[in-house]
C-alpha cells in the first residue's frame, strides 16, 4: 500500500479509465479522472496530485499541449507525468519527453505494467531542468 497519493487519469476512453482506476484504487492511490485536456488541467491545479497519467492527444483543444501546459504551471512543475498513448511513433515520444513527460508507454499495455510504472512514478518527484536528474524514462508498450 502507498501513503494516500493522488493520481490524475486524463484519458478519453472511459473503459480504460475505469480499468486503470480499479487497479490504482486497489494499490491504495486516490484517483481523479478527466476525459479531456481542459478538465485535466483544471483538476490538476485544484488537487494535490503526485502523478498525471495522460493520453498524448486529448479532446477539448489541449491536445498534446497538456504535458507542456502542466510544466508551465508553478504548482505542477514537480508532478510526475506519464504519457500512455496509442501513438507509437518516435516523433510523438520525443515530443512528449522534451515537453516534460517523465515516461512514455505505448497502448495497448498490460494493466500490471501500467500499475508498476505508475506506482514508481507516483512515489517520485519531478526535478526541474536546472537540477540533476536521471535521463527521461522511455518505456515501450506491451
Amino acid at each position: 500500500m502507498h501513503q494516500q497519493r493522488t493520481i490524475l487519469l486524463a484519458e478519453p476512453d472511459a473503459r480504460l479509465r475505469a480499468t486503470w482506476r480499479v487497479g490504482l484504487d486497489a494499490m491504495g492511490f486516490a484517483v481523479r479522472e478527466a476525459s479531456d485536456g481542459a478538465t485535466a488541467l483544471r483538476t490538476a491545479l485544484r488537487s494535490e496530485i503526485a502523478l498525471l497519467v495522460t493520453e498524448l492527444y486529448l479532446p477539448s483543444g489541449a491536445e498534446k499541449c497538456l504535458v507542456r501546459a502542466a510544466r508551465l504551471e508553478a504548482g505542477l512543475k514537480r508532478v510526475m507525468i506519464l504519457v500512455v498513448s496509442l501513438h507509437a511513433g518516435n516523433e510523438d515520444r520525443q515530443w512528449a519527453l522534451a515537453a516534460g513527460a517523465d515516461a512514455y508507454l505505448i497502448k495497448p499495455i498490460r494493466l500490471g505494467r501500467l500499475l508498476q510504472v505508475a506506482a514508481r512514478l507516483a512515489t517520485t518527484r519531478h526535478q526541474s531542468r536546472g537540477e540533476l536528474r536521471a535521463p527521461h524514462t522511455v518505456e515501450l508498450g506491451e
